[in-house]
């Protein structure tokens, strides 16, 4: 095995799955899709895969960055199970990249290269915890309700992101429920201070479609 010893590869197999154990268990602190076992599992099955291509063949050539190659391409399948879209929101986007980070750092791990991975898994962790905090503070800052009933088939919801994300907010959850041909919308919106809040009201009123539109506090989700 090209002078690599069977406690060599154990070693990287080892530094693979505890690098990946580590960004899961992040997830797994927050309720995530994917958390602890399958970060930890797909870290672990990079390298089993990237170690069989590399020093498994007797013998042969082989590349191991064609074996990189198909671990990203087939982590593929897994990230996109964590995606979730309801209406306009989607979420699960952070769980499905620290799952490639994990293949990444399980690829690394099974080269050998025991100090890149490393500091590729502490620049990772340090980008969910602490720029997280530092995301979740500003954005959530100010976090509104806005409920919107209205007549379906006017497109209005189209504006009304437009002019959130013109407004340096974001929506975070959406509610839809119909009745009677008649919609209504629940927003929590992150973001927005009050004035921007008043703006969008305006706005909202101000179409022919929009039957009321009722702005509140502070939102209490986490």
């Amino acid at each position: 095995m090209a002078g690599i010893s069977t406690g060599e590869l154990i070693a990287r197999l080892l530094l693979a799955a505890l690098l990946g154990s580590i960004l899961g268990y992040e997830r797994e602190a927050r309720s995530k899709t994917a958390g602890l076992r399958t970060h930890t599992l797909v870290a672990l099955g990079a390298a089993m895969f990237t170690l069989s291509g590399a020093f498994g063949f007797e013998g042969s050539k082989a590349d191991a960055s064609r074996l990189a190659a198909g671990v990203v391409s087939g982590i593929g399948f897994i990230g996109a199970g964590t995606i979730m879209r309801s209406g306009l929101h989607v979420s699960g986007l952070t769980t499905a990249a620290t799952l490639w980070m994990s293949a990444a750092l399980g690829v690394g791990a099974a080269l050998g290269l025991y100090a890149v991975s490393i500091a590729a898994g502490s620049i990772a962790l340090f980008s969910l915890v602490v720029l997280g905090s530092l995301r979740f503070s500003r954005l959530w800052r100010h976090v509104r309700r806005l409920e919107i009933l209205y007549e379906p088939g006017h497109g209005t919801l189209g504006p009304l992101y437009s002019a959130v994300h013109a407004a340096g907010g974001e929506v975070k959850q959406m509610w839809m429920t119909e009745d009677d041909g008649l919609r209504h919308v629940t927003m929590s919106l992150s973001g927005i201070a009050e004035e921007g809040l008043s703006g969008l009201v305006e706005m909202l009123s101000a179409r022919d479609e929009v039957l009321q539109v009722s702005p509140s506090g502070r939102d209490d989700l986490d």
